[in-house]
């Protein structure tokens, strides 16, 4: 059973501690309570696959720490800046997810402060673990999804946002109702140089376990023409180049 915590009572609670993690100060959790309710949050959901001292999350990062919530009636993804982060607030991130908002990229932004990044909960499985679950029927399934990610990436690259972490995928790229979905922008950046459509397939297709389960599903391109194509979609960024590695992958009918 997922526990519903209000946020009147969350100091004091067993998740009281996120407020301020790594390491609690109770003055600093008291004020991190001032600007939940200012961002309109009503509770906190124990619920996710990972856990920090035994309490459910959705996820823990360098950053932060991203929890249920429920504000606003709904429930969303809220983002809790740990104390320890390399930056001072979350508003940089916030930023970003505004620019991939901008081309239907990333969860929806909701609401952000210093500490809080308010977001859609985005509920699936990641990437990995989908493909892992397909088999040879399922290659029809997995080409669109693949055919998807890659339209959602070069549009990331088309407004000069790169994600920063997809060539390592596993914990960045969910699969909701079959359509998959890029999460985690705290690592992203518009001054780098875009290689979101290379990372993800260098990802796709040359990460050894990624390789072995599409591979298992769809077959492999073969790699002297996958790098080729790779290459004229680096020197260009084009959707006609996009589309010519689309072809190379086997995702054009």
């Amino acid at each position: 059973m997922i526990e519903t915590i209000p946020i009147d009572g969350l100091i004091g609670s067993r998740a009281g501690f996120l407020l301020s993690y790594p390491v609690y100060d109770g003055g600093v959790a008291e004020e991190r309570l001032v600007e939940l309710r200012g961002l309109g949050v009503e509770a906190v959901e124990l619920q996710g696959r990972h856990a920090i001292n035994g309490v459910p999350v959705l996820g823990k990062g360098h950053v932060g720490v991203v929890l249920a919530a429920r504000a606003g009636g709904r429930l969303v993804a809220l983002k809790v800046r740990r104390v320890d982060a390399d930056r001072e607030t979350l508003e940089w991130e916030a930023d970003h997810l505004r620019v991939a908002n901008g081309v239907s990229v990333g969860p929806r932004l909701f609401g952000v402060s210093r500490n809080f990044l308010l977001m859609e909960l985005i509920e699936g499985e990641y990437l990995v673990d989908w493909v892992g679950g397909l088999g040879p029927a399922d290659a029809g399934s997995l080409r669109r999804v693949i055919g998807d990610l890659l339209d959602r990436v070069h549009r990331l690259d088309m407004v000069g946002l790169d994600h920063g972490e997809l060539s390592s995928a596993h914990r960045h790229v969910m699969v909701a109702g079959g359509v998959p979905r890029i999460i985690d922008f705290e690592s992203a950046s518009t001054v780098r140089r875009c290689s979101n459509v290379t990372s993800v397939a260098h990802y796709l297709f040359f990460n050894r376990r990624m390789r072995e389960r599409v591979g298992s599903v769809l077959g492999l391109p073969e790699r002297g023409a996958l790098l080729g194509a790779l290459a004229g979609y680096k020197s260009g960024l084009s959707g006609e180049r996009l589309g010519a590695l689309k072809s190379v992958l086997g995702l054009v009918e």
